[in-house]
């Protein structure tokens, strides 16, 4: 796996990355050991820049990433977020969700 620096912040990060979408079912349901092993498979293979969101299954794909890195050494991997936007779910309704841009 080819590496480039993170501008200034001496972060080392892999030329590929994982888009962590694929975990909450967006494209079609998945069977969540096989998309752990997914996410060892790219940690082994030397993707260390992973990529997810709450709008990614309404969580799911955080809480399927957090089960497969939790045992995984923190060194091994960078996470990225979309962090700039308020995420609320009204669970009155399923998959209503409500945007707040600040």
């Amino acid at each position: 796996m080819n590496y480039r620096k993170l501008g200034q912040t001496g972060l080392d990060v892999s030329v590929l990355s994982f888009g962590a979408s694929s975990l909450g079912s967006v494209f079609r349901e998945t069977n969540e050991a096989e998309a752990i092993q997914t996410v060892h498979v790219a940690i082994d293979s030397g993707i260390n820049y992973i990529d997810v969101s709450p709008y990614y299954g309404l969580t799911k794909a955080e809480s399927v990433l957090g089960k497969a890195i939790k045992e995984i050494p923190r060194e091994k991997f960078l996470l990225s977020t979309k962090a700039d936007a308020a995420f609320r779910c009204n669970c009155s309704k399923r998959y209503s969700l409500a945007f707040r841009w600040t």
